[in-house]
């Protein structure tokens, strides 16, 4: 029997250049300024950015630690980023992310779908913290 999956996907409009957009998912030293959700702080980020290579990001809050890991899947210039997550730990179950990254108005609009989520809790948690999180990323650029 095959287990439901659940997907969420979220849209937000950047106020800057896709190259500057995609680039700020690139470099460790830019994402640890907005990656996480605002009620987190990112602790260390580890990136080998190209397919096939790992990332590990260690988010801060409340005295708990979060790491997030996954593996690059697709990488496409400034337009495409597809990639494996999921949390540190015995009950690891990986997810799939693709985000897009369009020139639209002056600036970018990213869509981001997380698929392979195991409940629609999950999915509606982690639809909170990547909102949260692309707000961050949004503020960055103001």
């Amino acid at each position: 029997m095959k287990t439901a999956e659940y997907k969420l996907q979220v849209v937000k409009f950047i106020k800057a250049k896709r190259e500057k957009v995609f680039e700020a998912w690139t470099k460790p030293e830019i994402m640890k300024k907005w990656g996480c959700p605002k009620e987190l702080k990112i602790g260390d980020i580890q990136m080998d950015f190209k397919v096939g290579g790992k990332f590990r990001t260690s988010m801060l809050g409340n005295g708990d630690v979060y790491i997030a890991t996954g593996i690059y899947q697709e990488i496409v210039l400034n337009e495409k980023l597809v990639f494996t997550h999921g949390c540190e730990g015995p009950d690891r179950s990986d997810t799939l992310v693709t985000v897009l990254f369009e020139s639209k108005n002056d600036g970018t609009e990213v869509t981001l779908t997380h698929e392979k989520l195991s409940s629609e809790a999950s999915a509606e948690g982690h639809k909170e913290g990547w909102v949260s999180t692309l707000d961050n990323l949004e503020l960055l650029f103001e």
